[in-house]
């Protein structure tokens, strides 16, 4: 079987998110109507909703055939491998004595492509696979065009001392800092991370557990919901078995921005 230059979304929406595959993200719809479907995403196509309706609670089991196949094609979707590629690979895990997964994974992350992908020089695995082919990056000095190349821990990997090779590099790297820059200023607006901040509670996870429990409460509504983005004028209470604690962002967060 030959390597998948199909479409990509269609991948993506039956085994879910690939970093590696594509940055694309599929549209999904939500049921947005009363009952037990409430909040369900509804099927692509037509007559998604129609198949929404007729889905059964043993509809939704899968068997543990259908789980391994799903894994398998995750791993071999988002590493670009075909069939054969991923046969060799698990046969050279199975010769270790170590375990065969996780020797398989480290087969698999020290290939070349997944090193530039990693390194954020290419936004895919596939973009990174089309910068080494076309002789964009070097290996201890020396131009390497092949994507299966099995990196060793002391290897030095850099860019062709060329001008398109440079701005090519250059600009996959912007572009990853400025969408870092943009998760950064969300995430610092999030409710948790302002409980964190304003050393309500030890550490994220204790604050990510009182919202779960829903024991936060923003201008006397409880908040359930970790993506809530905060504003200046917000009030929090929140309730424990020690008592009640009610904050004005406003006070302790002149700064924060809508």
């Amino acid at each position: 079987m030959s390597r998948y230059i199909g479409p990509r979304l269609r991948i993506i929406r039956r085994l879910g998110k690939l970093r590696g595959l594509t940055r694309k993200k599929p549209f999904k719809r939500s049921f947005r109507g009363r009952g037990p479907l409430k909040g369900k995403v509804i099927p692509p196509g037509q007559h998604g909703l129609a198949k929404l309706f007729k889905t059964r609670p043993y509809d939704s089991c899968e068997s543990d055939y259908l789980i391994r196949l799903k894994v398998k094609q995750r791993l071999r979707f988002h590493y670009g491998l075909n069939e054969k590629q991923l046969i060799n690979y698990i046969r050279k895990a199975k010769k270790s004595k170590e375990s065969t997964g996780q020797v398989l994974l480290q087969l698999l992350e020290m290939r070349l492509d997944n090193v530039i992908f990693r390194l954020n020089m290419a936004p895919t695995i596939i973009a990174a696979r089309q910068l080494i082919s076309h002789g964009h990056i070097c290996i201890n000095n020396k131009k390497v065009n092949i994507a299966s190349y099995m990196c060793q821990p002391k290897d030095v990997i850099s860019v062709a001392m060329k001008q398109k090779s440079l701005r090519l590099v250059k600009k996959n790297l912007n572009d990853y800092s400025i969408k870092i820059n943009f998760y950064k200023k969300r995430l610092e607006k999030t409710l948790a991370f302002n409980l964190f901040k304003l050393k309500i509670v030890p550490n994220l996870v204790t604050a990510l557990q009182l919202i779960n429990q829903g024991k936060v409460f923003v201008n006397n509504k409880r908040v359930k919901s970790h993506n809530y983005l905060c504003n200046p004028k917000d009030t929090i209470l929140i309730t424990t078995f020690k008592g009640s604690k009610k904050i004005r962002l406003s006070e302790y967060l002149p700064n924060l921005k809508k």
